[in-house]
């Protein structure tokens, strides 16, 4: 398993940073490598203006290639925490966003845990380092967004 985490204190209130990360037609906006998202139940409409707690996703991401891969929301509590987990792919991973006052702001949070079974396992060092780069470059998009 690799686990990497990343947060920043964003200049903005709670409810505003959750307002724009639980709405999923945002996550492209800062989550650069997904390229759309769409409704599991029904592909030709986009996504709704907020996850919703059990639904399933069809995500088509850009990361060493087009992939598309089926997530679910399996936590939801407004202005305090949003899960993802991926239920297709070779990695499954959990994306666990938390949300908490600070300094006036919200200190954002993207945790991310990424099981390696097999074969993957071997790339365990240098899927740690990337994946924390990543992350950290998704959570200082945010917040970039956020403070612009």
């Amino acid at each position: 398993m690799v686990s990497v985490e990343s947060s920043a204190v964003i200049a903005r209130p709670v409810q505003e940073v959750w307002g724009f990360v639980s709405d999923p037609r945002n996550e492209p906006k800062w989550h650069t490598d997904i390229l759309e998202i769409k409704s599991e139940a029904d592909p030709s409409s986009g996504p709704p203006s907020s996850w919703v707690l059990g639904s399933t996703w069809l995500v088509t991401v850009q990361f060493m290639g087009r992939k598309q891969y089926v997530v679910q929301i399996t936590g939801l509590e407004p202005n305090r925490r949003l899960e993802i987990t991926t239920k297709t792919g070779a990695m499954k991973p959990i994306a666990t966003y938390l949300f908490e006052p600070a300094n006036g702001g919200t200190r954002f949070t993207r945790h991310v845990d990424l099981p390696l079974q097999g074969p993957l396992r071997i790339m365990k060092p240098l899927m740690r380092r990337n994946a924390q780069k990543r992350n950290a470059n998704f959570v200082q998009n945010l917040k970039d967004l956020l403070e612009q």
